[in-house]
């Protein structure tokens, strides 16, 4: 999504830590065009596109944050996500370490 949902060349940063709660953190963050607030507790959704106007440049079916999502919570962890149109997406996961 951050390769399709970008004008010009994408940037893509992905940084790894670990946190307080013993959580290994994953955060995903492009530079693209954004994701208005009022869909962006859909984009999780199965078969959900988030609508760009007239604009029909994007295939998809709307899956793939859904895909990650449910493997997410199949590993016991969250995902986030944080954006502004114009500024970009962050998405956050966290996953439980594993002894």
């Amino acid at each position: 999504n951050a390769q399709k949902y970008t004008d010009g060349a994408p940037r893509i940063d992905i940084t790894t830590a670990d946190t307080e709660q013993n959580d290994i953190q994953l955060l995903v963050k492009d530079h693209g065009i954004g994701i208005e607030e009022r869909v962006q507790k859909y984009i999780f959704d199965q078969f959900y596109r988030a609508q760009q106007g007239d604009i029909h440049t994007v295939k998809g079916f709307g899956l793939g944050l859904s895909y990650v999502k449910r493997i997410v919570e199949f590993h016991n962890g969250t995902i986030s996500l944080k954006s502004q149109p114009g500024a970009g997406s962050e998405f956050s996961i966290f996953l439980p370490h594993v002894s």
